[in-house]
């Protein structure tokens, strides 16, 4: 891995850069790397994404009843972690959930419902 040192760095970017870290719960270099690694990493072609997911669907089958796909549901835990994350669900939800995306007894709409109402509520408090 490469180091990276920079000097001069105006103090209204290295504030901005401690308030990102801190709502993360990052260092400050921590948070410069993440910044820098996802603003430079080489993005796929919508292409290559769909490509992706239908090979993962086509490896991971799911019952015919199922109410998404098994791709859909990397993205329906990735919004609990948040929720959980960010204290809006406690661990007990969070296995609940869990469960019913391991059955495919919910879709994802309905968890993205479930995540748009936890940060709504976030919002209006």
């Amino acid at each position: 891995m490469a180091t990276l040192t920079i000097r001069n760095l105006p103090d209204e970017v290295r504030n901005a850069l401690r308030r990102e870290a801190a709502a993360h719960n990052r260092s400050m270099e921590e948070e410069a790397r993440q910044t820098l690694a996802s603003h430079y990493r080489p993005r796929l072609s919508p292409e290559e994404v769909m490509r992706r997911i239908e090979e993962y669907n086509a490896k991971h089958p799911h019952p015919a009843d199922a109410k998404m796909l098994a791709s859909e549901s990397i993205a329906a835990d990735r919004r609990l972690e948040v929720l959980l994350d960010e204290g809006l669900i406690s661990y007990e939800e969070k296995a609940e959930w869990d469960d019913k995306i391991a059955r495919y007894a919910v879709s994802l709409a309905e968890v993205e419902a479930f995540f748009a109402e936890k940060r709504r509520c976030l919002k209006a408090s």
